[in-house]
């Protein structure tokens, strides 16, 4: 694992799991995919991705009536199972944090546990869950149009 810079990070943290009816692989190619990534996390808006270890993104946001930008450098990619990332946006107060998504098979479906670490607030870090929240169930309408 990359080591992260401590001073930079908050010391709150978030975290969501969710149940797919998909396989790994799909679920992790929906964090990985330009369009999948364009479609559901920046809810149609611009998504640039290098998935690849020290590979950059840029994520523009639609937040409340405006494009809030989303950067992050790929830190692990241990594909299909792990996929971290730095995550730097207004709403980690300009510094960088980092988002876990592990990813296994459980029967015939699989789960996901994303852990967003290094938030600088409770409120930011409460933010955040209910925002992975949002995300992670509207990751089911993706991966079903995926399936299709």
């Amino acid at each position: 694992m990359a080591k992260r810079n401590e001073n930079a990070m908050g010391t709150f943290s978030a975290m969501v799991s969710r149940s797919y009816d998909a396989t790994p692989e799909q679920v992790f190619r929906a964090w990985v995919e330009p369009a999948s990534v364009r479609a559901w996390l920046a809810m149609g808006e611009q998504a640039i991705v290098d998935p690849r270890e020290n590979g950059l993104f840029y994520i523009g946001m639609p937040v409340n009536e405006k494009i809030v930008p989303h950067y992050g450098r790929y830190l692990r990619i241990e594909a299909p199972r792990v996929l971290e990332f730095t995550w730097v946006s207004e709403h980690t107060a300009g510094k960088e944090s980092v988002v876990l998504i592990e990813i296994s098979r459980n029967g015939k479906h699989t789960d996901l546990k994303l852990t967003h670490d290094g938030l600088p607030s409770e409120e930011k870090a409460n933010d955040h869950r209910g925002g992975w929240t949002h995300f992670l169930e509207s990751l089911v309408s993706r991966l079903h149009k995926d399936a299709a």
